[in-house]
């Protein structure tokens, strides 16, 4: 399995999967939604999770398959009411109470952990699985800020929710635990951590809400699974002290990490990323230059093609396919 020998050290591969390669840009996933009442219908029904999860595992070949689901299942599996509203609104999160005496109830993530089970007989273990948890500052975030906050965040509005963060980071660390602990039990092959709203903090409170949790986890999964970090937006200083987190086996690199940094963070430890995902939208040529200037940067590292966030919606399927062709007779 070309994933697993990249994230244990070896540069003489070069897997592919794409962060999203599951869902919008797909016609066969916008032929099962039109039939879903739901998008969380979708994520609690573990034969449709099976199913998209391998959607882009037949159509592209890619090396890995991601887990469909959301990072926002551990505020689900604390006692949130959880909806992904149309017109742009996105996920909404809704507590009676939010505070640090929430009780988790994995109990309410059986679909998931059937779905796990289904594509492990499906694929009768020939490609890798990915499992994933939003990182723990990231699902606070989603369940403290609503839409209209989200979208005109700053420090002002953190800094004054900052005393209800901190309260809710030890039960959101260990829900984060166990929901891992799980999904790997169950026998995903590889882990990622999605940090992705890491960007909209100082290194001062990266260092508190992210680091720190994200070493707990670190820790507690304890290298059963190699584990990716994932921490969106984080400044140059705060993407080097994510690489050298203790039991981290790889770190994956948003669009807009300067790959002339890439030797200031740890070396021993496996790349991931980092195409813009807008390239994918462009023509194939300016796709194809994009991703050989990323495949030439990584040429010396062990290193995991793939985007710096999610594939967009609109993203035409050729392109994708182009991509990866140009990745596998990449010499």
């Amino acid at each position: 399995m070309k994933l697993l020998e990249a994230l244990n050290g070896n540069k003489n591969v070069k897997p592919v999967w794409l962060m999203r390669q599951a869902g919008r840009h797909l016609p066969e996933y916008r032929k099962l939604r039109e039939k879903s009442r739901s998008l969380m219908d979708m994520f609690l029904d573990d034969e449709v999770i099976s199913r998209v999860t391998l959607h882009p595992v037949d159509r592209y070949g890619v090396d890995a398959a991601i887990l469909f689901s959301d990072i926002l299942m551990i505020p689900y599996s604390l006692g949130s009411d959880l909806s992904f509203q149309e017109g742009g609104i996105g996920p909404v999160v809704k507590f009676v109470k939010l505070d640090r005496n929430l009780k988790q109830d994995l109990n309410l993530l059986k679909p998931v952990f059937n779905g796990i089970t289904k594509i492990k007989k499906e694929t009768e273990n020939k490609i890798p699985l990915i499992g994933f948890i939003g990182g723990v500052w990231t699902t606070i975030y989603f369940s403290i800020f609503n839409k209209d906050e989200r979208n005109n965040i700053n420090q002002d509005l953190i800094v004054s929710k900052e005393h209800e963060i901190q309260n809710l980071i030890e039960v959101f660390t260990g829900a984060s635990i166990n929901y891992a602990l799980e999904q790997i039990n169950l026998g995903v092959n590889a882990f990622q951590i999605f940090e992705s709203a890491a960007g909209v903090l100082t290194d001062e409170q990266i260092e508190t809400w992210c680091l720190k949790p994200t070493q707990q986890i670190l820790s507690a999964i304890n290298n059963k699974v190699p584990v990716i970090s994932f921490p969106r937006g984080a400044s140059l200083n705060s993407y080097i002290k994510f690489s050298n987190l203790k039991k981290l086996s790889a770190i994956s690199l948003d669009e807009k990490f300067s790959l002339d940094n890439i030797g200031r963070l740890n070396q021993n430890i496996t790349f991931q990323g980092n195409l813009d995902p807008k390239i994918l939208l462009k023509d194939k040529e300016t796709a194809l230059s994009k991703t050989e200037d990323i495949l030439l940067a990584f040429r010396d590292y062990p290193h995991i093609f793939n985007l710096g966030h999610g594939v967009l919606p609109t993203t035409p399927v050729e392109n994708v396919e182009a991509m990866i062709n140009k990745i596998r007779n990449f010499k």
